[in-house]
């Protein structure tokens, strides 16, 4: 942390409180175009943010607390010292311009350990090291597949060390390590008329959780496939969930965004009227559950979670909260703001939404008198938090029946989250994601399909 700008927090008339965040990273990015490598890039990034508070009069007529609170946060980096003074007189303005009911920082508080780095990525030398060894084994595992007609279009693979440090005006410091790995990947399939891709992404905090093999593989499987592949048959049945686009359903619709079932159980959710879930009651609501009953936890200390971390941005240290259990809201994850406003724990930002597993083998979701549809990728995640809603078109699956299995693509699936997770099964294996951590495939009993007839 650079003292000037802490001395300048602490000097400062018309600043309350204040929080000083600092964000250093360093990285090596890979691109390959086909089997080749284009270009290898080295990048480096310093960055503080400032939030300062304002304790003002609330305005007339305004109701509620005599005194409010409002907030500002602005970048900065060292460039922008010599105007230092002024960039903080210009968030106390826009501070001042902001009514909130008052809230208080966290003080100092034992923070744990949760392992975030890999350790191959801590040095920049092993660290391009590293990346330029993941390529080629893509590279190698691709050409593996060219014999059956499947090519790497293009990949990239970027590696990224962060170091974080946070300081605010209640005495509260911490330190984090961590490291973020990210890989796109497109492969080709070639048939005698046409061509498919497979296209993923990829994220994890270790180069062994990217599963290249398994991910190079099963997507030249799945791109071979999808040649031969077909819309689904319209109808309202039962669908099995797997692979990704189980993470795409129980996931945020963007990175580090909460899954629905995670929103709507939020202290900030529930502060502003929108969650649907209320403390010790059943979050199925009026419905009856008829399959496995959900317990989900909110783990911000899973080793190597892409959603863990060490202290969130208020300085509270990382929990493992217990939030749903057997179908029944117990806890709500609350940053301190909103933990303050609705009086419960502060227990930070949601981490790894970790879902208990069922009974059921992955393989006995698939049975059935009828076809059963099996989803393993969407084409975008598309889940509404508040109200549940989902249409989500098909990437690539498979229908199993009698008749034996066929691939599909195209077509949608549509139906209401939380309505279909009251009568749905879960399998006993577990898989683990950016952001989800649970059964490998969930079956949910009636979903409207879309697709041909």
């Amino acid at each position: 942390m650079d003292r000037r700008i802490i001395d300048a927090l602490r000097a400062h008339p018309g600043i309350d409180d204040w929080t000083l965040r600092l964000e250093r990273t360093r990285g090596v990015q890979v691109y390959l175009a086909g089997a080749h490598i284009e270009s290898v890039r080295h990048v480096s990034r310093e960055a503080y943010e400032v939030e300062v508070l304002k304790d003002h009069p609330a305005p007339a007529g305004a109701g509620g607390p005599e005194m409010t609170r409002g907030g500002a946060t602005i970048p900065l980096s060292r460039a922008d010292l010599d105007r230092l003074p002024r960039i903080l007189d210009d968030a106390v303005t826009m501070a001042g311009l902001v009514s909130n009911p008052p809230w208080s920082l966290a003080g100092a508080a034992p923070l744990p350990d949760v392992d975030l780095a890999d350790p191959r990525l801590v040095d920049a030398a092993d660290a391009t090291a590293a990346a330029l060894e993941a390529a080629d084994e893509i590279r190698e595992l691709a050409e593996g597949e060219r014999a059956s007609g499947v090519r790497l279009s293009g990949a990239e693979l970027f590696l990224t060390y962060y170091e974080a440090e946070l300081a605010n005006s209640q005495g509260a410091e911490a330190t984090a390590t961590s490291t973020r790995i990210l890989m796109e990947m497109t492969l080709l399939a070639r048939g005698t008329e046409d061509e498919t891709e497979y296209f993923r992404t990829v994220e994890a905090r270790r180069l062994e959780d990217l599963g290249l093999r398994e991910t190079v593989q099963v997507g030249a499987q799945l791109a071979r496939d999808k040649l031969g592949a077909a819309a689904p048959r319209t109808r309202l049945a039962p669908v099995v969930v797997s692979g990704e686009a189980l993470n795409q359903m129980m996931g945020g619709q963007v990175t580090g965004a909460p899954g629905a079932y995670l929103f709507q159980t939020m202290a900030r959710t529930a502060y502003e009227h929108l969650s649907r879930f209320e403390l010790g009651a059943s979050v199925y609501g009026e419905l009856e559950p008829a399959g496995d009953i959900v317990t989900l936890r909110a783990n911000a200390r899973r080793p190597y979670g892409v959603n863990s971390y060490r202290w969130d941005s208020d300085g509270i240290p990382a929990q493992d909260l217990l939030v749903i259990e057997n179908g029944v809201l117990r806890a709500r994850p609350a940053t301190l703001r909103y933990a303050q406003y609705l009086g419960v724990p502060a227990t930070g930002r949601p981490g790894v939404a970790e879902i208990a597993v069922g009974s059921t083998a992955r393989a006995d979701l698939l049975a059935g008198d009828e076809p059963i549809l099996e989803v393993l990728d969407f084409a975008a995640p598309n889940v509404e938090p508040l109200s549940g809603d989902f249409g989500m078109e098909i990437r690539i699956g498979y229908e199993t029946g009698r008749k034996g299995r066929r691939a599909v693509s195209g077509g949608s699936v549509t139906g209401n989250l939380f309505e279909a997770m009251a009568n749905a099964r879960f399998s006993s294996e577990s898989q683990a994601f950016a952001e989800y951590a649970g059964p490998a495939a969930i079956r949910f009993e009636s979903l409207q399909v879309a697709g041909e007839g």
